[in-house]
């Protein structure tokens, strides 16, 4: 088969976090660009740690990010089972191969044995690998200890000699042989283990190219060899440098990795995030650094896959997302801050026509003082609020002052007079209450900005007015005087 097909095969043991979703977003645009094929496999053979939860979690996260799947779960394909829990028939003929050819054999070995010698190479001078003692066994031999019902590990025969591929990113990659050990490829129990039955499934899934983290290239020698003993060429590998913390070292959950679905709760959009893991270790070779994902897949070459570690910056993602939803509209901007203020008790589950256009207009007027989406319950809870909740400190700098409540008496009596409740008008008769009042602007807009929403900042004071309505910014007067002194 000819045609690019690429898989991607989390284990459902944890959450998606951001170096298994650039893996996944590697994979999806070398497949696209490619015109090949996008698979999602399952690798959930680990009982105990896989869940349900966070099988659905990955699959929520991956359509969150727009990186959709050709064949996987919820969509089939011609080469299912796609959880590798439902593949348990497609490895024993493998294994009998194997046997049968001598490329592996069973080790009858026990795990006391094998600690024991383990230890006193490590105390010796460190290095150990297994000694190949079953290897040597007779036909005999093996059948009176099979028959005697002895535990046994099946166990791959290493060959001689060197093994080496050109990788996609780093290039060449060499390793000598000796130093792999005849790696067990099916425990006591007769499951198989990750190197043979990721062979196995790449085999029986017509896998061309399998991308994935630096972290895996010490199995590609170990998988390549086990690929070879079966009579096939084995795929193309691509290991991409994985990503640093701050500090330099390789991410994990001690070290900033945060899972996708948390950026998506604390209001992240997908497009900064896309955006911001194709720039870890990836260049377009210009100027440009934001891409959508149609762009990234335009312009996406996987010779520009960095050789080095890219260092993850949480204040780069922060930024970058800012500037994306300056980037939206405000309808969408409008449809995407919904869910986090219906959380919030503050919007019903249904909007009017014109409880729609008055969201739309908080939010324009918000402006680019949203960086995350969550920022729309500070930002504009108090326009959607049936009462304002008063931050302490505002009151007693500004509310406790003296004279703050003359000025919300005048103020109240200035807007009850306001031929209309438009920004001009409201700037126009502010103004000249303050000239009349002998204050500057800023003095009398601070009493009011705390009255009308419970801090001292806001957005600008004349648009808050007019949103918030003749009604509402009075009554909200009126119960702030009861604060002032």
């Amino acid at each position: 088969m000819n045609r690019v097909r690429v898989r991607f095969a989390p284990s459902p043991t944890g959450f998606l976090h951001m170096g298994g979703s650039r893996t996944a977003l590697l994979n999806w645009l070398f497949a696209r660009h490619e015109g090949g094929s996008f698979v999602l496999r399952i690798e959930d053979t680990d009982r105990e740690r896989s869940t349900p939860e966070y099988l659905n979690a990955i699959l929520e996260d991956l359509r969150w990010l727009g990186l959709d799947w050709d064949e996987g779960p919820e969509c089939g394909g011609d080469f299912g089972p796609y959880l590798q829990s439902e593949r348990s028939g497609s490895y024993a003929p493998h294994v009998e191969k194997l046997l049968e050819t001598g490329d592996a054999y069973r080790c009858f070995c026990s795990p006391e044995e094998l600690e024991e010698k383990r230890s006193r190479a490590q105390a010796a001078d460190g290095g150990w690998i297994y000694d190949r003692k079953c290897l040597g066994l007779s036909d005999d031999e093996r059948d009176s200890l099979l028959a005697e019902g002895r535990p046994s590990v099946v166990r791959f025969r290493v060959p001689a000699g060197k093994t080496s591929f050109d990788d996609m990113v780093l290039g060449k990659i060499e390793f000598d042989n000796a130093e792999l050990d005849d790696l067990v490829i099916v425990r006591q129990d007769g499951t198989p283990t990750y190197n043979f039955a990721v062979v196995v499934d790449d085999l029986e899934m017509a896998i061309t190219h399998v991308i994935r983290g630096a972290d895996h290239i010490s199995n590609t020698p170990r998988q390549i060899v086990i690929w070879k003993a079966l009579g096939h060429e084995p795929p193309t590998f691509g290991h991409q440098p994985l990503v640093l913390a701050p500090d330099k070292q390789v991410m994990s959950k001690r070290r900033g990795a945060i899972a996708v679905g948390e950026y998506r709760r604390r209001g992240y959009v997908p497009e900064a995030v896309v955006n911001y893991m194709a720039l870890l270790g990836w260049s377009y070779g210009g100027d440009q650094e934001f891409f959508s994902l149609d762009e990234l897949l335009q312009n996406f070459d996987m010779s520009r896959v960095s050789k080095k570690p890219a260092s993850f910056d949480p204040n780069k993602l922060d930024w970058m997302n800012a500037q994306w939803l300056k980037r939206l509209d405000v309808a969408d901007r409008t449809e995407r801050v919904t869910p986090f203020l219906r959380a919030e008790g503050l919007l019903a589950e249904t909007l009017e026509p014109e409880e729609r256009s008055h969201l739309e207009r908080v939010v324009e007027l918000l402006d680019d003082r949203l960086k995350v989406l969550t920022d729309i319950v500070e930002l504009a809870g108090f326009f959607l609020a049936p009462h304002v909740v008063y931050d302490k400190i505002a009151v007693s700098k500004v509310l406790a002052k003296p004279g703050a409540d003359e000025i919300l008496v005048g103020l109240h009596g200035v807007l009850s007079g306001c031929p209309d409740f438009q920004p001009e008008t409201l700037e126009g008769a502010m103004r000249k209450f303050a000239e009349d009042a002998e204050l500057s602007l800023g003095k009398v807009v601070q009493p009011l900005r705390v009255a009308l929403t419970g801090r001292t900042a806001s957005p600008g004071i004349f648009e808050t007015l007019s949103l918030l309505g003749r009604e509402v910014s009075l009554a909200r007067i009126d119960a702030a005087r009861g604060l002032a002194e």
